[in-house]
């Protein structure tokens, strides 16, 4: 079974953490049962994620219980966090170290920029964040208009929607074509570009 921590923040985008939650939720209780287990995290108790939704995390931020999968969803919330709470991109540095995989969704790639793991890398972000990447990280190859890019064991994906597919992408990259497709035909989503990177 495979842990897949998803991050938490005031600010957070709701579709960007919502869409992963859904598929690997679903991948891991009712298509293959046990192949997931699905927390959200975050530093603090409780957050405020964009438009005024309020969340209570399954779990706080923890050095010693490092998910398998980190997904880094993005929102207006993504430089605040990055500029005031260093201990926060702390474990998010290690976090990223330890999994075998890290999925980004929108902004969420700054994250990875500010940290250094898209130094060299090809990357997509939220359109309106392209120039906020190369800022940060001015090595990285953006691939611009792109729904998501794999490059090793990362995954970046553009803006709120495109984390559906890309949460879609990385169940079959993990458990294969049938399973993601299974999940895909389950929750009725009938885009056929999650597949491609």
């Amino acid at each position: 079974m495979k842990t897949v921590g998803i991050l938490l923040f005031d600010g957070v985008e709701v579709l960007d953490f919502a869409a992963p939650f859904e598929v690997f939720s679903l991948a891991g209780t009712r298509i293959l049962p046990g192949s997931f287990r699905v927390k959200t995290l975050s530093h603090q108790s409780q957050i405020s994620a964009r438009n005024g939704l309020v969340v209570c995390p399954s779990s706080i931020l923890n050095h010693d219980d490092l998910p398998d999968v980190l997904v880094l969803p993005g929102g207006p919330g993504t430089e605040p966090l990055i500029q005031e709470s260093p201990a926060v991109m702390t474990w998010i540095q290690e976090a990223a170290i330890h999994a075998s995989w890290v999925m980004s969704i929108c902004s969420g790639a700054l994250f990875l920029a500010h940290c250094g793991f898209l130094r060299g890398r090809r990357a997509t972000t939220h359109h309106s964040d392209y120039e906020v990447l190369k800022r940060f990280e001015p090595t990285a190859i953006l691939q611009e208009g792109r729904r998501h890019v794999l490059d090793g064991k990362f995954v970046t994906s553009g803006g709120i929607s495109a984390g559906l597919d890309s949460s879609l992408f990385l169940v079959a990259q993990i458990l294969g074509k049938g399973p993601a497709e299974s999940t895909a035909h389950w929750m009725e989503y009938t885009s056929n570009g999650w597949l491609k990177n």
